[in-house]
């Protein structure tokens, strides 16, 4: 499952995140319940919530795919609400660009310096 993965690379590279002045938050397409066994499963340093009725997914334009797959991805909010980087996909195993983030996060903390 794409999503577990996603969450423990996010906390293998939380310091990294951290370091820039951001924060991670992760949604996960369960319930609250299946996100505490994640946090728990992955002891994961940062806030992880279900979201069972894809609310926040539709939020940010994560649609579902083939009626049953829920698009997975990842994105970079700045401090005042903007969407700063958005990458939205259905296959699960390209959801989460690292690289493509970090420099999204560095050059917001640049612009801020």
């Amino acid at each position: 499952m794409g999503c577990l993965a996603h969450a423990a690379q996010l906390e293998r590279e939380r310091e990294k995140v951290e370091a820039t002045g951001a924060r991670i938050i992760g949604i996960g397409p369960g319930s609250d319940a299946a996100a505490k066994r994640v946090t728990k499963l992955f002891g994961l340093g940062y806030p992880f919530f279900g979201d069972r009725r894809a609310a926040v997914y539709g939020a940010f334009g994560f649609k579902r795919v083939l009626a049953v797959v829920q698009q997975s991805g990842a994105a970079v909010i700045d401090r005042d609400g903007v969407v700063r980087y958005i990458h939205r996909t259905g296959n699960f195993m390209d959801a989460l660009h690292f690289d493509e983030i970090m420099q999204t996060l560095g050059e917001l903390r640049d612009a801020a310096a």
